[in-house]
């Protein structure tokens, strides 16, 4: 088990593993978590025939308990991190299962889901369509990070990913879970920040129809009040703290970038980052 604290670039915990792990490092406001890397599961899964039916060994389930008591506070989120994931000529979003909520209860049942959706048809198809590795499964670690119950959250493009404007940061937000924005339930608030200089920025009211909330058995969608869907979700000393922290990651990782963030209680958490796929 790999704390994001101890994690290091290689390619045996995945691009999106690597990203959290060297944000938390360079102090960004990233929920704490640790990685279960690739190759802890490829023993696994060599020793059964069924990849659907293997079930944890116990030193491999007892490391990942104590990682969970040492790193985590509960309730937590599990997510996969491939080797061929989030790269600049594809994008693997929404591809493979995130679980939201995870407990000691539920933890290695969510592990194992997350690691075998990699082995899922539209996963696969995706592959063969985007020539990697000949459709082949890609190496998969495991995300465990600490869950946010936002209040709010949104993505952030360090470009505008319409225009190409290089200049200008794209900010899509609305109230609950981010999940009905990345998903695009709903039609989330529209900000366009000048990255510098003089220019105005835009703003444009979202619909904001639904929000994604927490339930007793997992999200559910719920119609947003008439308030929320009259106001804007950031307000404007939150958009001053997306810009400048948008700008200190995209020079940290020298290209552009597309994050998740959450705020829970005034306080903003960077969820996820990876380049702007092409």
């Amino acid at each position: 088990m790999i704390p994001f604290s101890g994690a290091q670039a290689d390619d045996a915990i995945g691009g999106k593993a690597q990203n959290l792990a060297l944000l938390f490092q360079s102090r960004f406001p990233v929920p704490k978590g640790f990685i279960i890397a690739a190759h802890a599961f490829e023993r696994v899964l060599q020793s059964n025939q069924d990849p659907d039916s293997w079930v944890f060994p116990e030193t491999l389930r007892n490391e990942i308990m104590a990682a969970y008591q040492t790193f985590v506070t509960p309730p937590v989120v599990v997510r996969s991190s491939c080797s061929a994931e989030d790269m600049e000529s594809a994008s693997f979003a929404g591809q493979y299962e995130s679980i939201l909520h995870v407990t000691s209860d539920n933890l290695l049942e969510s592990i194992k889901r997350c690691r075998l959706s990699v082995n899922k048809d539209h996963a696969r198809f995706y592959l063969t369509h985007r020539f990697l590795a000949g459709g082949r499964a890609p190496a998969m670690s495991v995300i465990v990070q600490e869950f946010v119950d936002a209040d709010v959250s949104g993505v952030i493009f360090s470009k505008n990913p319409i225009t190409g404007n290089d200049d200008e940061i794209v900010i899509n937000s609305s109230f609950g879970l981010g999940e009905a924005v990345v998903s695009g339930l709903v039609t989330p608030d529209l900000f366009i920040l000048p990255k510098q200089g003089a220019a105005a920025q835009r703003k444009e009211l979202g619909d904001k129809e639904h929000k994604t909330l927490l339930g007793p058995n997992g999200t559910r969608l719920v119609d947003t009040t008439a308030e929320e869907k009259s106001s804007f979700s950031l307000q404007n000393e939150q958009l001053h703290e997306l810009k400048n922290a948008t700008l200190a990651i995209e020079k940290l990782f020298g290209h552009p970038i597309d994050l998740e963030f959450a705020y829970r209680q005034g306080k903003l958490y960077i969820l996820q980052a990876r380049p702007i796929s092409t």
